[in-house]
């Protein structure tokens, strides 16, 4: 297995269809990767049988984008490229016309063999029935000669895949392994079957994982979420009786925030060091954002003397001895718990993962450094009055791209990658210093910045800004593991036109706008304060690439829709 993966092969299911079916004559695939994660990690381990080190038959990618035709479609398929033979000099129509009466005599060969599926119903067929696909190998005379044929049965689609279609099948004889593997052993009921929650949360553990994390069930302590209200006069968007889209204004509505939905700490002795501040976990029917905490230097110093002997208790009522403590989530990062399994039976199935947690994403910087661009989205949401200020950054680049030496090479080492040249201009530069007075140095960069300039013009402009992970409240979070109420967070205060927030990457009182990602509307544009509380920089790791956030008694999540992460600018640029 590569450091990537395992190699798989990609169909077309109406591709594979046709072929046992009869009226194409082979199956064309495409490569695919089935990730490096802890599921790959258990089919290694429990029979997954490789070609060399790094392919394998046993799990193919299957897609669902065209249906199978029928033979009356055929035949006008061939009609049409027939037409196009006219627009064709007279050798090379000759050779095509000879090509197409070898189709024409093959389609008329097997006219009653065709039958006309749509998307629906190759999903529905493979999804029952699951799919045989034949291997072939080529004889001494290059003929192909049927090598094995393998049954998949289709095992999971992963929430990234949805909007494409996308399935992973495997051979019969691990499907049910690799099924109990991911459900947990989870029995569903005949009727009323919860399929497409079981569906999205059972491939969590399939995520591709950049490394792991070794956290066992009992260091694991989990609270009930909190709810922080606030009262606030807002447009509320509404359907009238005839299914149209009203405003209506209503004084004192009252929004909610979830204050620690989908967020974890994590201690710092099991806190990677390539994390920065933030890792993103998974694991069976498991997802939270972990950041970076001193959980047990905090319980040291709020037990004081009876740190050794204190306990915690979690939202089932459990007794957690807090020096065992390596983890703070809530019940929203257990999906299992909509299923009716209960703490104990994930935490056996953890353990029989070897407890390891896989670590899907981290923080990462800018590759522009300090500077971070903007979107079309963001600009059309700020006033035109504020252009000139907001493209001021943007012009100091384009000047110091055009007049500076060492800031255009930069430039290049940063973008360089295996589609353009600019690691060998870097390269020849560095050889010889007097390369960029020569005219093809010149032309290049000129090129180069002029492409530049076009991508500032469709909206790329450049602020001083990143895109950062947000986290909420986390020192209420310490403080709700303890049993303190986290609507009396010290770190934050509320403010009538601003929402406090923690950030390491802007200074201390300085005033921020923020962006969601993605930015839906303009109502997602917000108005931060940056407050560097001291409480915060004792407690947490978080580093520049996230921010903490003042959920309590604020319109932060109804105002951005929920979100992950957003980019956060200085409100000076604007």
């Amino acid at each position: 297995m590569s450091e990537y993966g395992i190699k798989i092969k990609n169909y077309e299911a109406a591709v594979i269809f046709e072929h046992n079916l009869g009226v194409r004559d082979f199956i064309d695939s495409t490569r695919a990767m089935l990730a490096n994660s802890l599921f790959t990690e258990f089919l290694v381990a429990n029979g997954l049988e490789m070609k060399g080190n790094d392919s394998t038959r046993d799990v193919v990618c299957i897609n669902f984008n065209f249906g199978a035709s029928s033979y009356k479609q055929q035949v006008n398929k061939l009609k049409k490229s027939y037409e196009k033979l006219k627009d064709l000099d007279p050798e090379t129509r000759t050779q095509k016309k000879k090509k197409l009466d070898q189709v024409s005599a093959q389609l008329e060969e097997k006219k009653f063999d065709y039958q006309k599926k749509s998307i629906r119903d190759l999903r529905i067929l493979f999804y029952e029935e699951g799919v045989t696909i034949p291997y072939y190998r080529l004889d001494r005379n290059m003929k192909p000669v049927l090598q094995e044929e393998i049954h998949y049965r289709m095992l999971y689609r992963t929430p990234g895949k949805a909007k494409l279609g996308s399935c992973m099948f495997i051979r019969d004889e691990l499907y049910e392994k690799a099924k109990n593997f991911l459900r947990m052993e989870i029995q569903l009921p005949e009727h009323n079957a919860p399929i497409v929650e079981i569906g999205a949360y059972q491939s969590l553990i399939t995520s591709s994982i950049a490394g792991k994390i070794e956290i066992k069930p009992e260091e694991i302590l989990v609270l009930e979420d909190f709810d922080s209200f606030v009262n606030q006069n807002v447009n509320c968007i509404d359907v009238d009786d005839e299914n149209h889209c009203v405003s209506r204004f209503v004084e004192g509505y009252r929004l909610k925030n979830t204050m620690f939905d989908g967020q974890a700490l994590i201690d710092e002795s099991i806190f990677p060091d390539w994390g920065n501040g933030y890792v993103l976990l998974r694991q069976h029917f498991t997802k939270c954002a972990a950041f970076c905490t001193k959980i047990q230097k905090f319980f040291k110093e709020y037990f004081g003397d009876s740190y050794e002997s204190a306990f915690l208790t979690d939202m089932w009522g459990r007794k957690v001895k807090a020096s065992n403590v390596k983890l703070i989530t809530t019940d929203n990062a257990l999906k299992f718990l909509k299923f009716d399994i209960d703490f104990e039976y994930w935490a056996e199935c953890v353990r029989k993962n070897g407890c390891k947690f896989g670590v899907v994403k981290t923080a990462h910087e800018s590759k522009l450094g300090e500077l971070q661009q903007m979107s079309y989205q963001y600009i059309n949401a700020l006033d035109i009055d504020s252009m000139e200020s907001v493209v001021e950054e943007s012009a100091k680049y384009v000047q110091a791209l055009k007049n500076e030496d060492w800031f255009f090479l930069d430039f290049l080492r940063r973008n360089a990658n295996f589609s353009n040249d600019y690691e060998a201009l870097v390269a020849l530069v560095m050889n010889n210093p007097d390369f960029i007075y020569c005219d093809y140095f010149k032309q290049r960069r000129r090129a180069i910045i002029n492409g530049y300039i076009k991508r500032f013009k469709n909206g790329k402009v450049l602020q001083n800004a990143d895109n950062l992970v947000i986290v909420g409240n986390p020192f209420g979070m310490l403080m709700h593991a303890v049993g303190l109420d986290p609507e009396k967070d010290p770190t934050f205060e509320s403010e009538a036109d601003a929402i406090q927030c923690y950030s390491e990457r802007f200074k201390n009182g300085e005033y921020l706008a923020e962006f969601r990602s993605p930015f839906n509307s303009r109502s997602n544009l917000g108005h931060l304060h940056n407050r560097l509380s001291p409480l915060i920089s004792e407690y947490f790791k978080l580093g520049k690439q996230c921010i903490a956030v003042n959920l309590c008694h604020t319109d932060f999540q109804d105002r951005n829709n929920g979100l992950t992460k957003w980019v956060s600018c200085r409100e000076t640029c604007f």
